[in-house]
């Protein structure tokens, strides 16, 4: 019992005590971080209805998404919404809706943060294959309006360097001096569902539980003393428990619940200019899960989201200085 404490509050030290370098680290938590991004994102489903063995190739329309985060001392909060003037397309894809939220906890070496994703609204990218004489960018897409995805979860990550500073990449609440990399763990959980109200086309209620392990690595390039270029590559293996009611082959209702392993990949590269008051920059990340999951449905849920960001950080009010001390932030 005596070695199991010591590990632990050795574990605790290393996590959450040891401060950054900072010949290699400016802090800027003790400022009000704001930050206005501009986002796309798209999302990709393979579905296959075993009744007319045809394939719907789904894609979530490529709605612009604006988000606006809000960073102080170890807290961050992230919404995002799509404007009127940001959809694209619905007359030929039909409507979206998106929804986002995310909160996040930084600490010198773990990062931790839970989000909420809601989003509605699929087209058929494949609508040759079922509409005859249908015309690319003149006719409409086939559309599944009333397919819902919904996500709920966190991911907890902890970089092993303490010269790197992960919160100039993610939050802009550090500027890295000096260029450094490190490697990464990362763990991510979530609860899952895809839910389509009605039986045309193909009937589809997935849900499921997710647990992911993620280890990679991170590099920021450093040069001309503000302006940065940063790549991630993180492989992941999971497990995925499932609740699906889809077609089957004789025309009814199946019913499955499996556990099913998947591997997955996550890309990240970025470039910016980051100084001690203004910062903007540019990202691109992709992510990849594959695996064959029931017997109408071999999935691969790929996205990519790309990000454009415009941010300044200003002094604190006293106000908001001595609430956090009151508290113990």
């Amino acid at each position: 019992m005596r070695m199991l404490r010591f590990i632990f509050l050795i574990f605790t030290f290393s996590v959450f005590s040891q401060e950054k370098d900072s010949l290699y680290i400016e802090n800027y938590s003790y400022k009000i971080n704001v930050k206005t991004s501009l986002e796309l994102e798209e999302q990709a489903l393979e579905v296959t209805n075993l009744n007319t063995l045809n394939n719907y190739s789904l894609r979530q329309n490529e709605v612009g998404k604006l988000a606006l985060s809000l960073n102080y001392d170890i807290l961050g909060i992230k919404i995002g919404f799509s404007p009127d003037f940001l959809k694209n397309d619905f007359a030929l894809k039909g409507p979206a809706q998106y929804r986002h939220y995310r909160i996040r906890i930084y600490f010198p070496k773990l990062y931790q943060q839970f989000y909420y994703y809601r989003t509605k609204g699929f087209y058929v990218k494949n609508t040759e294959d079922h509409l005859e004489n249908w015309e690319k960018g003149k006719d409409p897409y086939l559309q599944i309006s009333n397919l819902n995805t919904l996500e709920i979860g966190g991911e907890t990550r902890y970089y092993f360097s303490n010269k790197f500073g992960y919160r100039a990449i993610f939050s802009n609440t550090e500027r890295q001096l000096k260029s450094k990399g490190t490697w990464m763990g990362l763990l991510k959980y979530n609860y899952s569902k895809i839910d389509k109200t009605s039986k045309d086309y193909f009937m589809l209620d997935d849900e499921s539980y997710n647990i992911s392990l993620m280890g990679g690595y991170v590099y920021n390039l450093i040069f001309d003393n503000n302006k940065y270029l940063f790549g991630q590559i993180t492989p992941s293996i999971g497990l995925k428990y499932v609740r699906n009611m889809h077609d089957n082959s004789s025309g009814g209702i199946e019913n499955d619940h499996l556990l099913i392993p998947n591997i997955g990949l996550r890309t990240r590269l970025g470039l910016g200019y980051n100084s001690s008051k203004f910062y903007y920059g540019v990202s691109v990340l992709i992510t990849s899960t594959s695996y064959q999951e029931y017997s109408n449905i071999d999935l691969v849920d790929s996205r990519i989201f790309a990000s454009i960001h415009l941010g300044y950080r200003f002094k604190a009010f006293k106000g908001l200085e001595r609430l956090f001390q009151k508290i113990g932030l």
